[in-house]
């Protein structure tokens, strides 16, 4: 038997003949009177199983099968030599080809279908519910409740195949896949995750009121009931909270809308021209919603800015955008960044059409709420008021709510924008503004750690709202921190929010809201909920009739003991001797070898009237839940600003032990009629000083409008340079939101931005070079910063020539120096900028990061010199004039001989710069302007007429030309020689010739 079973097996994978191309034909379909169309060219849907062939092989296996050539000779099997048995059926057998091996490609649904009259292909009811529902949303991924099982058909079952992991096969029309029902907040979580907008559909009618109900032989009615992206995931009912790793901390929608400017079109090498942006980002879980209209340049320096810091889900792209606009956005969203991305047409709210579709939901919301209760026209008042917020919104920003409320209104969550939404301008003068670099290249997420530590908390703390509110003028911190902290509590502990969740917790079990059982959930008290009541109160009736049936069977079979029984799952089953006569319209359900186990019609009847009024129940007890939810919803706002408060408290509280246990100090804040000025004491980095503990080495940093206000700061690299204006940003950061600083003291203004211009990364995907980057940064910078900025670059310019970056660097610091006068630190390897010092006397200082190195006091080369130094990480005056590039180099192990090579290659260039040097400081001196290509003799000429004009004798300036001859000689061979070894020979004799010339 098991040869014989290795012997069919073996017929799947025995190598076939060659097939001529004019192969018989497939069989027509004979329902079809045309003739059979040409099999397209198109690839085989992505069927999971368990048995694999490779296409080329299920091709070629199915055409030789159906072609059935006829054989001179029996087949061997390749693998066992034996020949392989004729097939006993073979139409069987080529339908396990077809449903297996080789699934056609027809009954993959699309995205949309548009029924066609020459289309004869007969669908199930429930699969024409699926094409009715799926050419209803054609950009969703539908999962259709079926009994037990969410069920994916068509184009959706390949996709859910391909993320979750299951199984899928061709089920008569359509490739389907299924994944049971009490999994279906996993699998929507995971499908949200990959980028997908679901949808579930789910049954609109049970088995009970279906059986009792006019649809009595038709299919269950099915309607979508819930839609779910990234953005509205954590705000659904029956999928919200993380599981698996599917959720993210930020789920803002963020909607964007542009009007160009410049139609010039002098920059469409760029993609787009100077443009005015709207911008609306929504956390429907928060109900917070941000806004803003700015002016961005052809690099969208600001938009990338405002994404960054808001970083989005997901965004809405409002339909026309610049190309320079959509490929930053995405470029964002792009398959690393697991954001998703939808387009949608704004050309409707042209002309009015945004504040006409805003208008009449707030309008709507207003009504509602008169109709619903009288006593509500103080919150009618305060919705139109917010009405009056929206009116003043810049035309863009509108349009850009326009779109998102267009957007919620199919996830039936527009109503957030309306009831207790926090609206914010993004150019809201109390706050901080960060850049894009800024949020990038500083360690923000890991210093705002501990804020986030307990949840969602706030991004911001709006300290200097709170001292206006309390009308002080001075911006006293332990006022500042007093007033907050008690508002904070009082908005927290307010009576009427405590009464109010009192009222709201009386009508919820809360035993029966942690088993999730809706039936059991509302408390009925005060005439309240009076359809639940009917309906528990048909439910109990319906389980006594039930229960009354019993004593009907034991009089009829005189037993007083018989009671109903269960059998897995099966109730109220009368269990009798197996000889026990009953009724013929008993249904017998079990048996054992001594009793049989019926259900009489009676209790099959009550049985169906017990399930429809339990269903029932559960339908008016989810309506009951939703009207507790609109009452909840009148107390919103209240609700909204307790938990503020307490996200508040638990970031102070969280700071508070963050600083406690690093042993940071309160910053003193400047008045706003002092000069701006930065005074840290013993600075230390807030993220590094946690990696080394006590070998952190602390700085000083002393900046003042009047003053000093700019650092030029130079030294090795790895030498603490970045670290070192990093920390400064970090502080000065930590400061404005309201945390202790790392240092022994802070003395701080208050500060309107923090720019930087760190790091070296291309944007390929955005047609963007290093260098553009780099500039485009810097421009930001230029334009944007201000007298009470904080601006920290960090070798500009080194994305090109060197004359080229210097120069560009240079004027960068001379343009802020002079035009923004704004506090600055600059770091650089160039120590010509230094030279500005000049230009600007007391208000520009160079430093550099200390170091000791084991260079001699004469100057000779040495190949080791450059590995042998020690970082010391503290800022002293002055300018470092070598970089000790060799020493990083050595630390990312390049090979020896590559830093040998280098480092001979830089002792050249060292030298015949320094002679360069050394001939032009003669030339000064002599006031003459010798051509640089004269030959040695010429220069000879001139050396011995300088040595006589010094009152030399004849014979010392003989012997001094002749040595400068030589010297000049052994530098031209060592330049010119391709002999490392020989050259490095030369270079030291030159050196000698050198020293003894200078002693002379």
């Amino acid at each position: 038997m098991g040869k014989q079973k290795q012997q069919v097996i073996s017929r799947f994978f025995a190598s076939k003949p060659k097939i001529p191309a004019a192969s018989t034909p497939p069989p027509s379909n004979p329902s079809s009177h045309s003739s059979p169309p040409p099999k397209p060219v198109i690839s085989s849907p992505n069927v999971k199983t368990t048995v694999s062939f490779s296409p080329s092989k299920r091709k070629l296996l199915s055409s030789h099968l159906a072609s059935t050539p006829k054989r001179l000779k029996p087949t061997l099997s390749p693998h066992t030599q034996n020949p392989v048995p004729p097939q006993s059926n073979p139409s069987l057998h080529q339908k396990f080809l077809q449903k297996l091996l080789e699934p056609p490609s027809p009954p993959l649904l699309e995205s949309s279908i548009e029924p066609s009259e020459s289309d004869h292909k007969k669908y199930t009811p429930l699969e024409q519910q699926v094409v009715d529902l799926k050419n209803k949303y054609r950009d969703v991924l539908l999962m259709v409740e079926v009994g037990y099982r969410f069920r994916f058909f068509g184009k959706d079952a390949e996709i859910a195949a391909k993320v979750l992991g299951i199984y899928a096969h061709v089920d008569r029309n359509f490739l389907t896949a299924s994944v049971p029902t009490f999994r279906l907040n996993v699998y929507v979580r995971r499908l949200v995750s990959a980028g997908y907008k679901v949808g579930v559909v789910k049954q609109t009618e049970t088995a009970a009121i279906k059986a009792h109900g006019s649809n009595r032989v038709g299919p269950f009615g099915r309607g979508l009931s819930a839609l779910y992206t990234k953005a509205t995931l954590e705000a659904a009912e029956d999928v919200g909270g993380k599981e698996e790793g599917c959720g993210a901390e930020s789920n803002y929608l963020v909607s964007v809308v542009e009007k160009v400017l410049d139609v010039s079109g002098s920059v469409s090498n760029f993609g787009g021209a100077n443009v005015r942006i709207g911008i609306v980002g929504v956390e429907i879980s928060t109900g917070d919603v941000v806004y803003g209209e700015f002016d961005d340049g052809v690099m969208r320096s600001g938009l990338e800015a405002v994404v960054l810091s808001l970083a989005p889900a997901e965004l809405l792209l409002g339909q026309p955008l610049s190309k320079q606009t959509e490929k930053l956005l995405m470029a964002y969203a792009g398959p690393a960044s697991n954001v998703r991305l939808e387009h949608a047409s704004c050309d409707c709210f042209k002309d009015g059409g945004a504040l006409e579709d805003v208008m009449s939901l707030y309008e709507k919301m207003v009504e509602d709420n008169l109709a619903d209760n009288v006593n509500q026209l103080a919150e009618a008042t305060e919705q139109r008021n917010s009405i009056q917020g929206v009116l003043n919104m810049p035309d863009l920003a509108l349009q850009a709510l326009a779109l998102t409320i267009r957007h919620l209104k199919q996830f039936g969550f527009e109503r957030i924008l309306c009831c207790g939404a926090s609206f914010r301008s993004l150019s809201s003068r109390v706050e901080m503004n960060l850049s894009a670099n800024t949020l990038q290249q500083l360690e923000f997420t890991a210093v705002i750690q501990a804020i986030l530590s307990a949840g969602k908390q706030l991004k911001r703390l709006h300290i200097n709202e709170e001292y206006e509110d309390y009308g002080c003028n001075k911006i006293g911190v332990a006022i500042v921190q007093s007033a907050l902290l008690r508002r904070l509590i009082l908005t927290a502990s307010s009576s009427k929010v405590l009464g109010n969740a009192v009222k709201l917790l009386s009508t919820l079990n809360k035993e029966a809201a942690d088993k999730g059982d809706f039936t059991d959930l509302i408390i009925i008290s005060k005439d309240q909920f009076p359809e639940v009541a009917r309906a528990r109160k048909a439910l109990q009736l319906a389980k006594e009739k039930l229960d009354n049936l019993i004593g009907l069977y034991r009089k009829q079979f005189r037993n007083h003991k018989l009671e109903f029984t269960c059998v897995s799952g099966t109730t109220h089953l009368v269990e009798l001797s197996i000889d026990a006569k009953v009724p013929s319209n008993w249904v017998k359900v079990s048996s054992t070898k001594k009793t049989v186990r019926y259900h009489p019609p009676e209790v099959l009847t009550a049985l169906d009237q017990l399930r429809l009024a339990n269903e029932e129940l559960t339908i008016i007890c989810r309506a009951a839940w939703g009207s507790f939810l609109m009452e909840f919803g009148e107390y919103y706002m209240d609700f909204q600003a307790a938990v503020q408060a307490l996200a508040t408290l638990d970031c102070l509280h969280s700071l508070a032990i963050l600083s406690k246990n690093k042993n940071y100090v309160r910053p003193i804040f400047m008045e706003d009629n002092r000069p701006v000025q930065i005074q840290i004491h013993a600075g230390r980095h807030p993220v590094l000083e946690t990696i080394l503990q006590d070998n952190f080495v602390p700085n000083d940093t002393i900046l003042h409008a009047d003053r000093e206000y700019c650092q030029i700061v130079t030294g090795p690299n790895m030498g603490g340079k970045s670290c070192y204006i990093r920390q400064v940003a970090l502080i000065a950061m930590m400061a404005q939101v309201g945390s202790f600083v790392p240092a022994e003291s802070a003395t701080l203004p208050v500060l309107d931005a923090i720019y930087s211009r760190m790091g070296a990364s291309d944007s390929i995907q955005q047609g963007r070079s290093t260098f553009l980057e780099e500039l485009s940064e810097a421009s930001q910078i230029l334009h944007s910063c201000t007298a009470n900025s904080l601006v920290i670059i960090d070798e500009l310019g080194r994305g090109t020539s060197t004359h080229d970056g210097v120069a560009i660097a240079y004027a960068t610091l001379h343009y802020l120096l002079e035009q923004k006068k704004c506090m600055v630190l600059f770091v650089t390897h160039y120590p010509k900028i230094a030279d500005i010092k000049a230009e600007f006397p007391g208000s520009v200082e160079a430093y550099h990061v200390s170091y000791l190195t084991s260079n001699n006091d004469e100057g000779t080369i040495d190949s080791k010199s450059d590995h042998e130094i020690t970082y010391l990480y503290k800022l002293v005056p002055g300018v470092s004039a070598r970089s000790f590039g060799f020493k990083v180099a050595l630390l990312a192990q390049l090979p020896s001989s590559c830093i040998n090579k280098a480092m001979i290659m830089a002792t050249r260039l060292e030298t015949i710069e320094s002679s360069r040097a050394r001939k032009k400081s003669g030339e000064k001196q002599l006031q003459e302007t010798p051509s640089s290509d004269q030959e040695l003799e010429t220069q000879a000429i001139v050396l011995k007429s300088t040595a006589s004009f010094r009152g030399e004798r004849t014979e010392d300036s003989e012997e001094f030309v002749s040595a400068v001859r030589d010297l000049l000689s052994k530098l031209k061979s060592a330049t010119t020689d391709d002999d490392c070894a020989k050259s490095l020979e030369l270079f030291k004799e030159a050196q000698g010739i050198a020293n003894e010339l200078i002693n002379r």
